[in-house]
């Protein structure tokens, strides 16, 4: 990930510079009033505007029950902005699917006004923005699909929904769910929810 901006980068920013218009697609009203307040802490840097109109577009593809890459191209259809996938679950599988699909920045929903706008800041001057590796499973622990599965039995989706999100038959999730189970050294699915919300899936 780049480094932060440096002063004399934000003060040109504020000084005449337009700021970054930020849009929101398909959130809560508690995460939307949320990032509004956030993003007007930084008023001559970064200003909410709606989707369709911004420079920098945030939205979670993640868990919505429909295809990681059709969400994304919708999105894309309705603002020419950039996209930052804006998310509690950067888990490998997700991540690169978004970037296949033109993602240019991950951004997690557990950080700081100061860290969102910098990622914003970022992508809007053409940089990508690769999702922290503090957020991410070790190499030695889930595959990306077992890291999907499990992101999902963790939203409650049961064998049949997740089968149907991920185009693959019920009993690849069983295999899948099993392999977890294995790996992460539990024995039940209320033990495998809990080990994964613990690491932020």
């Amino acid at each position: 990930m780049k480094n932060a901006p440096d002063d004399a980068t934000d003060d040109a920013r504020a000084a005449g510079s337009r700021p970054v218009r930020v849009g929101l697609v398909d959130e809560s009203e508690l995460v939307a009033t949320g990032v509004e307040g956030m993003l007007a802490q930084h008023p001559g840097r970064v200003a909410h505007v709606e989707p369709e109109v911004a420079d920098v577009v945030l939205c979670d593809p993640v868990g919505r029950g429909v295809d990681i890459e059709a969400y994304l191209s919708e999105v894309a259809g309705r603002s020419r902005g950039r996209i930052v996938v804006y998310t509690w679950r950067l888990d490998p599988g997700s991540v690169r699917r978004a970037v296949s699909a033109g993602a240019q920045g991950f951004v997690s929903k557990s950080v700081d006004s100061d860290e969102l706008v910098r990622v914003v800041e970022l992508v809007h001057d053409g940089d990508v923005v690769q999702a922290p590796a503090a957020t991410m499973p070790t190499s030695d622990s889930l595959s990306g699909r077992e890291a999907e599965v499990l992101s999902l039995i963790c939203r409650g989706r049961s064998n049949l929904e997740i089968a149907a999100e991920l185009y693959v038959s019920v009993n690849s999730v069983k295999t899948y769910i099993r392999q977890i189970y294995h790996k992460i050294g539990v024995a039940r699915r209320s033990q495998a929810v809990a080990w994964g919300i613990e690491r932020g899936y």
